[in-house]
């Protein structure tokens, strides 16, 4: 009985931990119109994104459905002024194979990149 009283409290521990550090991360949504290749080489097919920064861990997440789709590292640069609208930064590589290498949200302060 105590270790089943264990495991419940362990499992809520990690379940308040997690969704606390979603809450406290700044999320925007991003609309992708064709399919993207992040720099290390993960594929976000086209469709509707949440977008979750967390810039103590220096991590981006993707997420589609409610279920994280890809996890990148990103850099977040602030910047003087704030910005006026949604922008990705993207680079031609391959044929046929845009690469997002960073993006920008309205009305935030920071440039969101990411390394390879």
């Amino acid at each position: 009985m105590l270790k089943k009283t264990v495991r419940v409290i362990l499992f809520l521990g990690v379940g308040v931990f997690f969704l606390t550090s979603l809450a406290l991360a700044k999320t925007n949504t991003i609309n992708l119109n064709r399919n993207f290749v992040l720099p290390d080489g993960q594929t976000l097919k086209a469709g509707t994104y949440v977008v979750v920064v967390d810039e103590k861990l220096d991590q981006i997440q993707f997420i589609q459905h409610g279920a994280v789709v890809v996890t990148h590292r990103c850099k977040c640069i602030l910047e003087k002024k704030k910005n006026d609208a949604d922008e990705l930064l993207t680079n031609h590589g391959a044929p046929n194979k845009d690469v997002l290498e960073g993006m920008r949200f309205r009305g935030e302060t920071r440039l969101i990149t990411l390394p390879s």
